[in-house]
């Protein structure tokens, strides 16, 4: 592995081994077994998992993707040359669609690039999906989140405390790999 990195290095490739919440790690089980990837948007507080979530799925569903952090790519001309002529090219991944994973989406132009990217979803929903992340779903507009499944990164007290211990448990195995 040549990442430096640990957070990459060790990032999980595939659902299973994603530390969520059971009835999230459930709903991205299904969407991988089902074959069929949906337009999402992915909420919740930072550091929850969204990102790599959207990584996995596209992963572990062998389907290229691209991803754009949209809080420092957030204008229009990022939909106009860097997603248009990426989705307008054929997925080198046996003819399946391609996705666009929009990292940090509600930090997109609301009056330009948001309404912009609705657009987009419509015109090239044959052959391209499209993964939002935000933090703040409020900032993302209305006609958006009716294109996108919402899936909401939410846990409770006593999740946390399972989450915690999961995590634990993964930096003792990154500890003993690393050495």
């Amino acid at each position: 592995m040549n990442e430096f990195l640990w957070v990459e290095r060790y990032r999980p490739n595939c659902i299973e081994d994603c530390i969520l919440p059971q009835s999230l790690k459930n709903t991205f089980k299904e969407i991988v077994s089902s074959g069929e990837l949906h337009n999402m948007l992915l909420a919740g507080t930072a550091g929850l998992g969204k990102t790599t979530v959207a990584r996995a799925l596209c992963h572990e569903m062998d389907l290229e993707y691209m991803l754009i952090n949209s809080s420092e790519e957030s204008g229009i001309d990022v939909l106009r040359s860097k997603i248009k002529q990426f989705a307008s090219t054929v997925s080198l991944h046996g003819g399946r669609y391609k996705v666009v994973i929009l990292d940090e989406a509600d930090y997109l132009n609301a009056q330009s690039t948001q309404p912009a990217l609705r657009g987009f979803i419509e015109e090239f929903s044959s052959n391209f999906r499209f993964i939002l992340t935000c933090n703040f779903k409020n900032r993302i507009i209305e006609p958006l989140h009716s294109r996108c499944s919402v899936i909401e990164f939410n846990t409770n007290k006593k999740q946390l405390a399972q989450l915690a211990g999961s995590f634990m448990k993964r930096l003792q195995v990154i500890l003993d790999t690393e050495g």
